[in-house]
This record gives C-alpha cells, sequence and structure tokens, in this order.
C-alpha cells in the first residue's frame, strides 16, 4: 500500500529544499514506486533506461541519496545490497531468507505502539526499522513440495 505522491506535491518537496525538480528526478521517483516492491539503484535504472536513456546510474544513485534526505524514500542494506523503499508510513519489512524478496505487511498498532513507547520511556524515536526474516509463501511451498515423503 505505497502511498505516491503526485509529481507536482514531489516537485514542490524538492524545490522546498533549494533543489530543482528535474525531469530525471521524477522520473526515478516514478520508478520507485512503480517497481511495486524495494529496488536496487541498478532496478530502478533499468526502468527509468526505457523512458530515458541519457540518465546515467551516477544520477540515479544521487537522486537516491537526496529522496532518503529529503524523506521521500528509505534506505535499507539487505544481502550486500541496498534498497529503497518508496513506503514511508510505519510498516514491518518480511524478508525472506531463501530468495531475498522483502514485502511490507502494516500493521495498525505499529504507530500505537511507538507513541507508547515514547511516552512511557521519554525516549524520541528519530528512526525505525522493523524487519522480520524467514521464509516467504513461494519458497515455503517449494521447500514442501521437495520435502521427501514421511516413511510413517
Amino acid at each position: 500500500m505505497t502511498t505516491k505522491k503526485s509529481r507536482q506535491e514531489i516537485a514542490k518537496v524538492i524545490r522546498g529544499h533549494g533543489y530543482r525538480a528535474t525531469p530525471q528526478r521524477l522520473a526515478i521517483y516514478d520508478a520507485l514506486h512503480e517497481s511495486g516492491s524495494h529496488p536496487t539503484a541498478q532496478d530502478i535504472h533499468q526502468t527509468v533506461l526505457e523512458r530515458d536513456p541519457s540518465v546515467s546510474l551516477a544520477t540515479v544513485y544521487k537522486t537516491l541519496q537526496l529522496f532518503v534526505e529529503l524523506g521521500l524514500a528509505g534506505e535499507m542494506g539487505f544481502r550486500d545490497q541496498t534498497h529503497y523503499d518508496p513506503e514511508m508510513e510505519y510498516h514491518v519489512h518480511l524478508v525472506c531468507t531463501n530468495c531475498g524478496k522483502i514485502e511490507d505487511l502494516h500493521v495498525d498498532e505499529l504507530e500505537r505502539f511507538m507513541s507508547q513507547i515514547e511516552e512511557e520511556t521519554e525516549f524520541e524515536i528519530t528512526g525505525r526499522r522493523f524487519d522480520m526474516y524467514g521464509l516467504c509463501s513461494d519458497c515455503k511451498r517449494e521447500k514442501r513440495d521437495i520435502s521427501p515423503p514421511s516413511l510413517a
């Protein structure tokens, strides 16, 4: 359930921080949200190249770093690669330890939980990341399909 801002809203945020809202930056934002997952810079670059072959991988990296700084994207390291998260609302990452797939799970109580922590401890939360590791449904099914039959 990714909340994508309009191009006008993104341009306003970018300009509001003193940067130019170039067509390349907006195309990178679109590609990040259209991925439907947690893409790497290389994934986003491949998508953007289909629309604008002049966009370099370096431009994608710099733009993604800008988006992270401006709070338009999250940055996460998994399996020795950096992935970018277009979803900035509170959510949990379900990370498959077999295939590396990352899925988002929105939990209504998560925001309340964070507020409770701040209230009870007087701790100001300035960052958060919730990751759960295990097997995705595809890998779980595949594992079940290749299990040897029981000798019972």
